[in-house]
């Protein structure tokens, strides 16, 4: 906020002066003449301290003007400019609000006085005034400060008016058409109350303006309603302006694996990931790998993800299973024990887990782990099969029979492999 009036003109045009008295009218006196002298002097010291920011000596000057000459428009709003600086926004509502009774069209004062009293937390107060303002007209500065005027009170309005705030953000964009962050603005504030058209028409307005933040608005707007056609030439003018920006390259990434285009999302992941890169976009790309069945390029991510964060139970899972599938059982199951230890409730865990101490002869573990699992899911042809043959290793035939008959109940011949076994080893478990 600028100082908007020069040194006394607004006090000092409510003054007669000697040479402009109408005739008959009595001069002032030569005290009177002195007194007004000396009071446009300390006004002027004051606005010389506030334009050196220093607040607190030109409060407690202009403290001293204005109790000697309490009817100073000036004095009052060069106070109200020095409390909001020195971050007392009741202390200076209330010496604007002296300027604004004084000087009840002085559009500064009124605007001043709505911000004040918005910065105080009373946006009740603040909302007419600011109102007030906007009817007013500028000093200085025009159409500029009438739009910055609007765009106080949109901003104000946000919270509990939201339709008058969008009004109030598009007279503002009408006065100030080259500021694009009134359109981000605006945006956020109809996608926050379910407007998505018209959040996406402010968006992409901003962002036709090289605006960033609207750029990015337009491409999550977009994304968020699975319009990914739509969002993917935004995605890539963004990330050619942005190439290091690792949020835009996930966001691509996700698009492009909902578009069954993998290798694309991983071509698009590597140059911000791995060691020095953005932890998103690494985890990002560890799991496409995972995914992808890459098991080999998603374990070092996940190590140096896991090195960094070593609580995170789906990291230990992640890790588990990168390793699992590269025949490392004994890591795995350390690494799903972990996840399954930090995060008891962990079914997808608890089922890995069992595959782990299977394949590392810990049958009654991989048992342990199946039942766990079944207090969040229910059985499956996958788990029964596993819980028989784990049995079946600990010579617990009467388990191992009826896990392996639920098996073949709910097989369906989708697993022939298995159910030949299965069939195999009940021949052999029940000869009779």
């Amino acid at each position: 906020m600028v100082i908007t009036s020069s040194i006394g003109v607004l006090w000092l045009a409510l003054l007669p002066s000697l040479a402009g008295s109408p005739p008959g009218a009595a001069h002032p006196s030569f005290t009177a003449v002195v007194q007004q002298a000396s009071a446009t002097q300390s006004l002027a010291d004051a606005e010389a301290l506030l334009k050196q920011q220093q607040y607190a000596d030109a409060a407690e000057k202009l403290q001293a003007i204005v109790t000697r000459h309490p009817k100073n428009p000036q004095a009052w709003f060069d106070l109200g400019f020095a409390q909001s600086h020195l971050n007392k926004p009741q202390e200076a509502a209330a010496a604007y609000h002296k300027a604004v009774d004084l000087a009840p069209a002085w559009f500064e004062a009124n605007l001043n006085l709505g911000i004040a009293l918005a910065k105080a937390g009373n946006a009740a107060a603040a909302i007419p005034v600011l109102k007030h303002a906007v009817e007013l007209k500028p000093s200085s500065g025009g159409e500029q400060s009438l739009g910055r005027a609007w765009l106080s009170l949109a901003d104000v309005e946000a919270e509990t008016s939201p339709a008058d705030a969008v009004a109030a953000y598009d007279h503002a964009a009408a006065l100030m058409p080259k500021d694009s962050d009134i359109y981000v603005n605006s945006g956020t504030l109809l996608e926050k109350t379910g407007n998505l058209a018209g959040a996406e028409q402010r968006f992409q307005h901003a962002a036709q303006m090289g605006n960033a933040q609207g750029t990015s608005g337009l491409i999550n707007l977009l994304l968020k309603q699975k319009r990914y056609a739509d969002a993917e030439p935004w995605l890539q003018k963004y990330i050619a302006q942005h190439p290091q920006d690792p949020s835009a390259r996930v966001d691509m990434a996700r698009l492009l694996a909902e578009e069954n285009k993998v290798p694309d999302a991983i071509a698009v992941l590597q140059p911000v990931s791995g060691a020095g890169g953005s932890p998103s976009a690494t985890r990002e790309l560890a799991d496409l790998y995972l995914q992808n069945k890459q098991y080999a390029l998603a374990e070092p991510l996940y190590r140096q993800l896991l090195s960094a964060s070593p609580n995170d139970a789906t990291l230990h899972l992640d890790l588990g299973v990168s390793v699992l599938y590269q025949l490392k059982y004994a890591e795995a199951e350390q690494h799903l024990l972990q996840a399954v230890k930090l995060k008891p409730d962990y079914a997808e865990a608890y089922d890995e887990l069992a595959d782990a101490a299977r394949e590392n002869k810990h049958y009654q573990l991989a048992i342990q782990a199946l039942d766990a699992r079944a207090r969040f899911l229910p059985e499956n042809a996958k788990t029964y099969f596993n819980r028989a043959t784990s049995y079946d290793h600990l010579r617990l035939v009467p388990q191992a029979v009826t896990n392996y008959k639920k098996f073949l109940e709910v097989a369906g011949g989708r697993y022939p492999d298995q159910e030949f076994q299965a069939r195999h080893r009940l021949k052999a478990l029940l000869p009779q």
